[in-house]
């Protein structure tokens, strides 16, 4: 089961330069050529990109015996505190993210149960690896992020995701903690051509031409695009990472249960909402019941809270655009709490029944939904990893601020334990 700090995708990144100069680069030639074609790219969730998507769902390869090292734990006997303080299945009466696919780009997704049909398997593109089946997870990481953005409830499992009935495309890119030179930016051109209506990329890479391009060819087709803000370490590497760095994509810091920024949630990428990141629960390679990973660190698994969000938001307001998808989550959060951490906590209450200006104008009615939030323990005992630490906000910040209209009264108060 992984530790605190043991990741690398956005894991917890051993350095931007590790994941920017991994030797073996991952041509877009890999990619069929009718996946990156930009004229055979559909209206995302349209119908020939639904069959393109059933086409690719199949059984998901377990997990490969010592790859991961370890095996997962059972799970939790309590629902963890990172699905309490979010409250997002209040909002499971109104939408689940049904016909809504999120694309995780990352290590592949291995099999659970609490992902039944809703996975289907894009293009491998992680280099070969002898003994591995291609979208087998040998890292835990796509697992882990998958699970977070869509596992649906099990009987007997305490842990779900945000958007259970939201389809996932998993694009493997690597079998290791680093990334390939190049392979992100084929992946997100896959993902597109493929259907995707959120991208979540739990990663850090090399700031290219090729890259932005890619990002901003998934904005151009309406897609909404979530990327870790990254995470600082002892070797002293620090942001701006990318793809979270560039205009218009949903930065996600990390924090803990007591609302503090992580101490590890990098403070030079523009940040635009925050989401639990220390000590959360995640699925995990395993042979389940035992598969899952209690105290995962990072602003990779943030992120995928931030995508599950996201996909409840586009389930819920099929006519938002990406970009107005980003807006609404944004101007719904809890607020500011400090440098480092965008427009605050993301509220995925507030994010789904809010209601903005904009709505009002076209006679929206209010929607919202008020909820009885428990406060999550103080477990601070079992990390070091809660600072509160500077940071930026890279969208206008004025406009949020205009375009927010939640009562004070019905903002999520953190509140510290004893312990």
């Amino acid at each position: 089961m992984r530790g605190a700090t043991n990741l690398a995708l956005i894991l917890a990144v051993p350095g931007l330069a590790a994941v920017a100069s991994a030797s073996t680069a991952v041509p877009a030639s890999a990619v069929p050529a009718s996946v990156l074609s930009a004229s055979a790219v559909p209206v995302a969730g349209g119908a020939h990109a639904s069959a393109r998507l059933l086409a690719l769902e199949g059984q998901l390869p377990g997990p490969v015996a010592n790859c991961p090292d370890g095996q997962g734990a059972a799970p939790p006997a309590t629902t963890p505190w990172a699905q309490r303080a979010l409250s997002f299945s209040s909002v499971w009466g109104q939408t689940e993210g049904a016909g809504v696919t999120v694309a995780v780009i990352d290590s592949g997704v291995d099999e659970n149960p609490q992902f039944g049909d809703r996975v289907a398997e894009g293009p491998d593109l992680a280099a070969s690896a002898a003994a591995i089946p291609a979208g087998a997870d040998c890292v835990g990481h796509g697992t882990a992020v998958a699970s977070i953005i869509a596992a649906a409830p099990q009987p007997g499992v305490a842990f779900s995701g945000v958007a259970p009935q939201a389809r996932v495309l998993s694009i493997k890119i690597t079998n290791s903690e680093t990334i390939p030179s190049g392979v992100t930016a084929s992946a997100i051109r896959a993902a597109v051509s493929l259907g995707a209506n959120v991208i979540n990329l739990s990663l850090a890479d090399a700031n290219t031409p090729a890259l932005q391009s890619a990002v901003q060819f998934a904005q151009v087709h309406n897609v909404v695009v979530v990327a870790a803000a990254g995470n600082d370490n002892a070797n002293g590497s620090k942001g701006p990472f990318y793809p979270a760095a560039y205009p218009g994509v949903l930065s996600v810091g990390a924090v803990g249960p007591d609302g503090a920024l992580a101490q590890f949630s990098d403070t030079s990428t523009p940040v635009t909402v925050t989401a639990p990141g220390v000590n959360v629960t995640s699925a995990y390679p395993g042979s389940f019941p035992h598969a899952y990973s209690l105290e995962d660190n990072g602003t990779s698994f943030a992120t995928a809270f931030v995508s599950g969000v996201a996909a409840l938001v586009r389930a819920a307001h099929p006519g938002l655009s990406a970009s107005q998808v980003v807006t609404r989550i944004a101007a719904t959060a809890d607020g500011r709490a400090g440098p480092g951490t965008g427009q605050g906590m993301v509220n995925p209450v507030q994010a789904v029944t809010a209601v903005l200006p904009e709505d009002k104008a076209a006679g929206i009615a209010d929607r919202h939904v008020l909820v009885n939030r428990p406060a999550p323990p103080d477990i601070r005992a079992r990390t070091n990893a809660l600072a509160i630490t500077g940071g930026a906000f890279g969208l206008a910040v004025a406009a949020i601020a205009a375009a927010t209209v939640i009562p004070a009264a019905r903002r999520r108060r953190w509140r510290t334990g004893s312990g």
